[in-house]
């Protein structure tokens, strides 16, 4: 499943994310599809689609449970504690007066480092947007939490069944939470929802990686997924189906187009989603920039933090856990 332009996928979202913050933040309302979600909410529907789909394929390639979760660790948090103290001891330093003589700093860091809250009030406090320094990290306790439940369910059964079963399950909950309840936290939920639709769907079609080798059943696919999102555009049936057909669109377009520009060379477009947000708050308020400047400003600093993430924090990371099971394979093969 390497012929793919998954990685060209991930970059266009990421900017997609990127884009549709941009109006939120500056006080206006997201582009989007009216009665789904917004551009970046489709964007992440888009990410978690293509994570199931690799990572289950991940999961059923590794040699042990410790090799899987090494390398799941090693791609989310190296970067993610190195954003943390950008966001904390660097943009914390110089835009929030006295914030690093008291232990707030340190507490931020270390709670943004393992999915805490991202909302440093100091320095938002004047800010158009002033919920989250970095609102976009809800997304990664969700995604590692499904990275858990994926494993510890296709560690109980292998086959396909497991994640058929899961996406089942998160697409009876999004339609009971968006149709048929009235608590304030049942939109949040309904969220988290989608995103285990999107995910597990993906997980899913790994288990079928024989039928997506096709081009002919993919653009069966794309065709009639497409023709799904229209038919149900608007109904009660709309958060399920959309999402379904947003997911299967994704990784048939992935699977149909063989991308040679990006693909295997870098991938900045995680260190995009991680600094993004922060960015975009400071250059949105702490610059006299327009809205289209300030978003072309943004995207270039953005540009170079992922850039600088990558090549850093993130692939040294990632081949460090690559190093540790090729050792793992070697003292196990050396035992036999």
């Amino acid at each position: 499943m390497r012929n793919n332009s998954f990685d060209l996928i991930r970059h266009v979202a990421a900017l997609m994310v990127l884009v549709s913050h941009h109006f939120v933040l500056s006080g206006f309302e997201e582009p989007g599809i009216a009665g789904y979600n917004s551009l970046g909410g489709i964007a992440v529907i888009a990410f978690f689609s293509i994570s199931g789909l690799l990572i289950t394929r991940s999961f059923l390639n590794a040699s042990s449970f410790t090799d899987y979760l090494s390398k799941r660790v090693a791609r989310i948090f190296p970067a993610l504690i190195a954003c943390a103290f950008i966001m904390t001891f660097v943009a914390g330093g110089l835009f929030a007066e006295g914030y690093l003589t008291y232990s707030a700093a340190l507490v931020d860091f270390l709670r943004i480092s393992v999915f805490g809250r991202a909302d440093i009030a100091q320095i938002t406090s004047d800010f158009i947007f002033s919920e989250s320094f970095n609102g976009s990290l809800w997304t990664l306790k969700i995604e590692f939490a499904f990275y858990l439940l994926l494993a510890g369910a296709i560690g109980i059964y292998r086959r396909a069944l497991m994640p058929g079963a899961l996406l089942a399950l998160f697409c009876m909950a999004t339609f009971v939470l968006g149709n048929g309840v009235t608590h304030p936290l049942a939109p949040k939920l309904a969220v988290y929802g989608c995103a285990g639709i999107a995910f597990f769907a993906g997980s899913l079609l790994a288990f079928h990686k024989q039928y997506l080798g096709s081009a002919r059943r993919l653009l069966l696919m794309l065709a009639g997924s497409v023709g799904l999102i229209v038919a149900v555009m608007g109904t009660p049936l709309a958060a399920v189906m959309v999402t379904l057909g947003i997911c299967l669109a994704t990784l048939s377009l992935g699977l149909l187009y063989v991308d040679h520009t990006i693909r295997g060379r870098f991938d900045i477009s995680y260190g995009i989603y991680l600094y993004a947000f922060p960015v975009q708050q400071l250059v949105i308020n702490k610059t006299a920039l327009a809205f289209w400047p300030s978003m072309i400003a943004s995207a270039l600093i953005v540009i170079v933090l992922a850039t600088a993430s990558w090549r850093w924090v993130e692939r040294p990371a990632l081949q460090w856990a690559h190093r540790k099971r090729q050792r793992g394979t070697e003292v196990a093969t050396a035992a036999d």
